[in-house]
This record gives structure tokens, C-alpha cells and sequence, in this order.
């Protein structure tokens, strides 16, 4: 047998040999890691609210109530690594109603339950960058830090405050949550989100026996609590 033909024969031994393994690999191709994410559900905004007395106001408001309030939300990411993603964070602005604790007999004429000062419609919009942990399979936790702007879409005069209005301002926010994948691109996930922010709110208060209007302005601290759940699609 000359070398040229044990060298071909090799070669067709090798490649027999090493066949079965291509095609094995061809058969099961490993899925890449998602380059986007988008999570769409049920969003709750729990505040925490405390105000205390401002500049520019003869009358301080001494505390704020707010009701949690009930929307729906939307965050984009984009995985700049398998683990590291950047997200944006918006929902539907929902119509949050202030009430002041702590002002019954503050004014003449003033009567019990109308401490409504104003309402506002707002959002926050916030950009996180998240860490994704991946070594559990379908069960993906996730952490992420970042900041938000408290955007105002518009005062609603209709408390015992006229021209009410609060200041737009940004926020420092934390998050945690879990995807659930139910498949390669489809699961469901629960998340909150933690946001420091700190605002003010102001206006003009009249009431019988006050000369002309008198001004309101207080410091708020709306540290909330933002939960929300629902369904999360990768791709």
C-alpha cells in the first residue's frame, strides 16, 4: 500500500469517526442568550408619604396621605452580557389623590373631610442597570439599581388647594425580582422596585373669613414601594 493511499484511508477513517459526533451536535444546537426582555403586567405604587413645612407658605401642610394606586406597567431591557442588562421602566400614569392629615380646625371654615388638597396625574419613568442570575435554570432572579424622574402630566384643582401642583424631580431606586420561564422566550415574573424621592407640593388655600388666598407650600418625602407582576417575553 503506498503512503498516499494509508493517507487517504486514514482520512476516511477520521472522518467516519468523527461524524456521528458532528452530527450530534448539529441536532442539539445550544440556544443563545437573549439580547432582549420585556416585561408587561399589573403594576401597584404603595407611598409612604411625609411632608413637613417649606418656604414660601404662611400655612405648612403638616402631613400628606396618599392612596396606593393601581396601573399598568411596562420595562425594556437590553442584555449588554449574558448577566448585565440595561431597563427602562414606564407605565400608564394613574391620578394620585393627596390629603392632608393633621389640618382639621387649621382653618376658619374649615369642616371635617374636605382635607383633599388636590389631585395630580403622574409617573415615574427610571432607567436600572440589572444583574440577571442564570445558573438556576427556568428560575431567574434578579437585582438591579438605578434612578427615576417623577414626570407631572397635569394638576387637577378640584381640593381645598387651587393652582395645586407638584414639583417634578429625580429619585434613587432599588429592585429585585424573579423571571419564571415557562419556556425558552415566555414565562411570568414578580417585582418591586424601592423609590427615594423627595418633591414638593404647593397651592393657594381660602376658606370664609381669610383675606384673599394664602399660600401652601410643603416638602414630601414619597419613598413607595412599586410591585408589579405579570407576564415576561425574552428574545
Amino acid at each position: 500500500m503506498t503512503p498516499a493511499i494509508r493517507f487517504f484511508a486514514l482520512v476516511l477513517i477520521a472522518a467516519f469517526s468523527i461524524a456521528p459526533l458532528t452530527a450530534a451536535d448539529v441536532a442539539a444546537p445550544v440556544d443563545p442568550p437573549p439580547s432582549f426582555f420585556i416585561h408587561a403586567g399589573a403594576l401597584g405604587v404603595f407611598p409612604g408619604p411625609n411632608a413637613q413645612a417649606t418656604g414660601g407658605g404662611i400655612f405648612p401642610i403638616s402631613n400628606i396621605a396618599i392612596r396606593p394606586n393601581y396601573t399598568v406597567g411596562l420595562d425594556a431591557g437590553y442584555f449588554i452580557t449574558p448577566n448585565f442588562a440595561l431597563a427602562l421602566s414606564v407605565g400608564v400614569p394613574p391620578l394620585a389623590h393627596l390629603k392632608a392629615t393633621g389640618l382639621q380646625g387649621a382653618l376658619p371654615g374649615y369642616y371635617p373631610g374636605s382635607n383633599l388638597l388636590g389631585s395630580v396625574r403622574y409617573g415615574p419613568a427610571i432607567a436600572l442597570i440589572q444583574y440577571h442570575l442564570t445558573q438556576f435554570g427556568n428560575i431567574q432572579p434578579y437585582a438591579g439599581v438605578g434612578v427615576g424622574y417623577l414626570l407631572n402630566f397635569g394638576n387637577i384643582s378640584d381640593g381645598i388647594l387651587t393652582n395645586f401642583s407638584e414639583d417634578q424631580n429625580f429619585a434613587f431606586v432599588l429592585q429585585g425580582g424573579i423571571d419564571v420561564m415557562l419556556s425558552p422566550n415566555w414565562g411570568v415574573y414578580v417585582d418591586a422596585k424601592r423609590v427615594f424621592l423627595n418633591t414638593n407640593a404647593q397651592g393657594f388655600a381660602s376658606a370664609p373669613g381669610l383675606p384673599g388666598r394664602i399660600p401652601v407650600r410643603s416638602q414630601i418625602s414619597l419613598d413607595a414601594w412599586l410591585a408589579s407582576t405579570g407576564v415576561t417575553f425574552k428574545f
